[in-house]
C-alpha cells in the first residue's frame, strides 16, 4: 500500500497537483554561450587554481580549444540572469518562478534543500552555447519522525545547443505542511 500525505492538507494539495507531472520537462532553455571571463572569474571565486581554467594557452597546451570550467560550476549557476531581488522572493528564499515545482503559493509550503547529486560527463570549454532541461523526476511522500513530508526530485541536464550532454544534476527538495498558527 502506497503512502499519501492527510487529507484536507495544503501538502495533499500539492501531491495531488504534482505527482501526476512526474516525468515531465518543466523546462528548457538557453543559457547562452559560457564565456572565458566568467570561467575564470568563478574559477578564482572557488579556489580552482589549475591554470587550465582561466589561461587559454594553458588549456590548449592541455588539449581543450580554450578554457575549461571547474567541474561544478554549470550546477553552482542557478540563475544565470542577474538574480532574483530579495523583495521579490517568497518567504522561503526561492523565487516565484523558479524550476522547482514548489506549488501555488497560498499553500505556504515549507521547503528545504535534501540533497544534490552531479554527474560530470564531459568538460565544458569557453565558447560552448549551453541548454538547459529540467525534468521532474519523483514526488515521493513519506513519514518521517517529525512528521509527513513530500520529496521532490528534480533532473537537470546541461547540454550543448548541439545536444551533447556535459552535466547531469539531481535536486532534490523535502516539502512539509505549513506551520500552524494559534
Amino acid at each position: 500500500m502506497s503512502f499519501v500525505p492527510e487529507p484536507d492538507t495544503a501538502l495533499a494539495a500539492y501531491y495531488a497537483q504534482t505527482q501526476p507531472r512526474v516525468g515531465a520537462v518543466l523546462a528548457r532553455r538557453s543559457l547562452g554561450t559560457l564565456d572565458a571571463v566568467t570561467i575564470g572569474r568563478y574559477a578564482v571565486t572557488i579556489g580552482a587554481a589549475d591554470p587550465i581554467h582561466y589561461d587559454p594557452a594553458a588549456a590548449r597546451s592541455a588539449g581543450y580549444a580554450d578554457v575549461v570550467a571547474p567541474p561544478n560550476m554549470l550546477a553552482a549557476i542557478v540563475e544565470w540572469g542577474i538574480g532574483t531581488p530579495e523583495a521579490q522572493l517568497q518567504p522561503d528564499g526561492t523565487p516565484h518562478d523558479g524550476e522547482m515545482p514548489l506549488g501555488d503559493g497560498d499553500l505556504r509550503l515549507r521547503v528545504m534543500g535534501a540533497g544534490e547529486e552531479m554527474e560530470l560527463v564531459s568538460p565544458v570549454i569557453a565558447g560552448t552555447e549551453l541548454v538547459l532541461e529540467t525534468t521532474l523526476e519523483a514526488v515521493t511522500p513519506k513519514q518521517t519522525r517529525s512528521g509527513t513530508c513530500v520529496f521532490v526530485t528534480t533532473s537537470h541536464t546541461f547540454m550543448s545547443a548541439e545536444g551533447a550532454v556535459l552535466n547531469r544534476n539531481r535536486r532534490t527538495v523535502v516539502l512539509r505542511n505549513p506551520v500552524q498558527e494559534s
